[in-house]
């Protein structure tokens, strides 16, 4: 490097020289052995500068050798930062890439900027000679144009160094909260306070029903916690009401706490902040302040497996899972459902799924108390988002009833329609139906396995249709239908009636709907997109039994809020 004759060229090839030389040594080793070298060979003016304020003979060698101006042009070019940065970057790579992947994006920087540590090595060599030899040296404005690359390496190595910091320590605390959770009792406030903030001590959550701030070890320490958690801001009039009752009756023990942490983007969009305050004005419980950014983000999607819509997880004074997403229990059974835990879950799941998601959703006071039910009668339940099916549904239904061959064998059916107030469709109600279909499906679908879910999937998959049916006889489904084959079926009574003395109504009627159904089989679709927490990721086909099979739908709600359902 001492021997090369000043230039930009020269400084370049001499760097490739060096380069090949080094072949068989990585790239940071390369950069480390070079900066050796020079410090070697040129320790001596530092080593003059550090001393001339001490040492007369220091001081006046340096003063010859115009050292300190020298070495305030070369030191304005941070070889060693740069270095520190690498091995830095090195030190960090016991972190899989997967979970940092910055790191991935800084080590593929190291080549590049060995490189310019290299070639900026030997342009400063090759001047320090020229300068001691008295020849003229590299023109001053390629040192700057190297200085100015040092500073935007540094930059680039800085802003790489900082993201790969924040990201490990994201890792590092998605880790604690795997461990507290599934192996070691924690505090319930220490973990809700890691979660929000990552720290020990979170800032002040806002409780709504005084609008003052409180901070968790205050009014968490030695309860349980009902963590409500969403994506939305635009939490449904249905939600909240069930969420109002649930908060009332926890509250008449005081043994839990119930805390909302909204997932903010960064930044807010337009009418985020409306949204937020206009939900803290009418809720009652705990909230997380608007500008929080979650430390626990990875956790809530990865672990607890967030989406769109709301995660409800229920934790005990030690920070154990007492259920994973009781927002499914709370939309059917509200707070009939608490405790909330998988024991209560599985007793109410024994009852009946018509008892239970279906009769609530129907404006007849007979079915509401389960007086037909329970004797045994034939109910058909029935409802739809289009109103000619329904009345040609009604209609066909009451030709049933007048046939003779019906009054001849003495049958009798009751007609239940859901989704309806005072004879009217009613969009609210038909919602909450939906909504507790699926909440069902997915806690039976966890709790009892997919065969226990076919009459609820064939249900679900006929949302989407003019029209659906459930024929039941007392407590027992005898099948569910829909669409214009259940009202070909019923057009084709007189092929089937005569059955009616051997299977009864409800069997002769299963029996022909079959055999329609098996001569004209369609696509079945499932829809969960959206649910948070566990859903099955196998489905079984309610027609066909072959598992359905799943992807990704696109969906625009041409600027309007998106639709779950």
């Amino acid at each position: 490097m001492t021997c090369k004759d000043p230039g930009v060229e020269t400084a370049d090839q001499t760097t490739l020289n060096i380069l090949r030389k080094l072949t068989r040594y990585s790239w940071d080793a390369k950069a480390v052995l070079i900066f050796t070298a020079f410090a070697t060979n040129y320790g001596v003016l530092w080593h003059l500068d550090n001393y001339s304020h001490s040492d007369t003979l220091a001081k006046s060698l340096a003063t010859i050798k115009r050292v300190s101006l020298l070495r305030k042009e070369l030191d304005s070019v941070k070889y060693g930062q740069a270095i520190k940065y690498i091995n830095e970057f090195r030190t960090l790579s016991k972190y899989d890439t997967k979970d940092v992947p910055e790191l991935s994006a800084a080590l593929r920087q190291i080549p590049l900027v060995s490189y310019w540590i290299i070639h900026t090595l030997v342009a400063s060599s090759i001047e320090l000679h020229c300068y001691l030899s008295g020849v003229q040296g590299q023109a001053h404005k390629y040192l700057n144009e190297l200085f100015e690359k040092s500073e935007s390496i540094l930059l680039t190595l800085e802003n790489h160094l900082q993201l790969i910091r924040e990201q490990i320590e994201e890792v590092e605390l998605y880790r604690w909260l795997v461990d507290q959770t599934d192996h070691f009792p924690t505090d319930i406030t220490l973990f809700l306070s890691k979660l929000i903030d990552g720290k020990h001590k979170a800032r002040p959550l806002i409780n709504c029903s005084t609008q003052l701030e409180e901070y968790i070890e205050d009014f968490l320490k030695e309860k349980k916690l009902i963590l409500i958690v969403s994506k939305r801001l635009d939490i449904s009039t249905e939600d909240l009401e069930i969420l109002y009752s649930i908060y009332n009756e926890v509250k008449k023990e005081n043994k839990f706490e119930m805390v909302w942490i909204p997932v903010i983007p960064d930044p807010p969009m337009d009418g985020d902040e409306e949204a937020y305050e206009y939900l803290i004005s009418v809720m009652k419980w705990y909230v997380v302040p608007f500008n929080t950014k979650i430390a626990g983000m990875r956790f809530l999607e990865e672990r607890w497996e967030l989406r769109e819509d709301i995660l409800m997880v229920v934790l005990n004074t030690q920070s154990k899972v007492e259920f994973s997403n009781a927002i499914h229990l709370t939309r059917i059974w509200e707070k009939e459902a608490l405790p909330f835990t998988y024991d209560r879950a599985k007793a109410l799941l024994k009852k009946n799924w018509i008892e239970s998601t279906v009769v609530k959703f129907t404006d007849q006071p007979r079915l509401r108390s389960l007086v037909v039910i329970n004797q045994e009668r034939n109910v058909i339940f029935y409802g739809g988002h289009n109103p000619r099916w329904i009345k040609k549904f009604e209609e066909s239904a009451e030709t049933m009833k007048r046939d003779p061959t019906t009054r001849e064998e003495g049958i009798t059916f009751e007609l239940a329609p859901v989704g309806m107030n005072k004879g009217e469709q009613d969009p609210v109600i038909t919602f909450r139906f939906w909504m507790a279909q699926r909440s069902y499906f997915i806690l039976k679908h966890q709790l009892q396995g997919s065969t226990a879910t076919e009459d609820i999937s064939r249900l679900i998959s006929y949302e989407t249709e003019d029209g659906w049916a459930i024929i039941t006889k007392g407590p027992t489904v005898v099948f569910v239908a829909g669409g214009d084959l259940i009202l070909k079926a019923m057009d084709q009574f007189n092929l089937w009636k005569k059955n009616m003395r051997r299977l009864g109504f409800s069997g002769s009627f299963k029996e022909h709907f079959d055999e329609l159904t098996a001569t004209s089989l369609h696509c079945t679709n499932v829809n969960l997109i959206g649910y948070s927490g566990w859903i099955p990721l196998f489905i079984t086909c309610p027609m066909c039994r072959r598992y359905m099979g799943s992807g990704i739908r696109f969906t625009c709600c041409h600027g309007g809020p998106d639709v779950l359902f």
